[in-house]
């Protein structure tokens, strides 16, 4: 993990909300941007305000836009998101409009991959898709597969190695393969397996689909959770900040050098949570 970037200490902004229709709310929110423990997280915390329901708000820019569901937003209210963008939009949405509560610009050190990098995008995606099979080596580009590409696949294998870099979710229905690279995004897939090794990153949900097999090893590092459902999970030299979800006869009963949770429990000593309890 690089070094702590502080992300615009002190800055606090408010919003107070317009409306082109008398018939929708306007709450009022105070929202603060708070130094994290980690560079690649933004924490927003919610000052104070309406209490608003968090299935409401989407967190435009970050690899979670439902980061404030589940609940409700409400003064003393603080979330850890992993930016995607350099800029965070909080949004709420009325009974006829939607609403930017919120605009933060998040420091170029502050996300997990420098935007310079990123020089491809989906048109160049969907020109390198050979047989239904992405293939990356040391290529960097902006898509979500396989939701933004005009064309569709079915299955759709995704093959990303010598440090590649992709910039948004892999959902597919095919084979995911990750050696040496980065994925700024999910990765979900409910094919056969999914790989991820030799040193890769996920800074996202990791999620099988039922019968699908995950397998990550090799100093690989996930920032999300970890889901399989009725499908072998093996992990070796793995740092999981989430949880992982998965049955008793599916989480390993041997993963050397790996730590999960929030508290770095070792797997021996880490319960893992019911596949049916895992986010949507």
């Amino acid at each position: 993990m690089v070094a702590i970037v502080v992300l615009l200490a002190g800055i606090t902004a408010t919003f107070v909300f317009g409306s082109t229709d008398e018939t929708d709310p306007q709450p009022d929110v105070v929202m603060t941007v708070v130094d994290t423990a980690d560079s690649t997280t933004v924490a927003l915390r919610y000052e104070s305000g309406d209490t608003l329901a968090g299935n409401k708000t989407r967190l435009v820019g970050a690899i979670d836009e439902t980061a404030f569901h589940g609940g409700k937003l409400q003064a003393g209210d603080t979330v850890e998101v992993t930016p995607t963008e350099q800029e965070l939009k909080l949004v709420w949405s009325g009974e006829n409009t939607d609403y930017v509560v919120q605009t933060f610009e998040v420091e170029t050190n502050a996300l997990p991959y420098n935007p310079e990098d990123v020089d491809r995008a989906c048109d160049w995606v969907e020109k390198n898709i050979s047989g239904n099979e992405l293939e990356m080596n040391g290529e960097a580009a902006n898509c979500n597969l396989k939701d933004d590409l005009e064309t569709s696949y079915d299955p759709l294998d995704a093959d990303l190695k010598s440090d590649s870099l992709l910039v948004g979710d892999i959902d597919t229905d095919g084979d995911v393969d990750v050696i040496s690279s980065t994925v700024v995004g999910d990765v979900i897939s409910d094919a056969d397996d999914i790989t991820i090794t030799s040193a890769s990153s996920i800074y996202g949900t990791v999620i099988a689909r039922p019968n699908t097999n995950i397998d990550i090893d090799g100093d690989s590092y996930v920032r999300g959770d970890v889901v399989v459902n009725s499908g072998t999970l093996d992990l070796d030299s793995v740092d999981i900040d989430g949880h992982v979800y998965a049955s008793d006869d599916d989480f390993p009963s041997s993963c050397p050098d790996t730590t999960i949770g929030p508290d770095e429990e070792s797997c021996g000593e880490y319960d893992p949570r019911d596949p049916d309890d895992a986010p949507d």
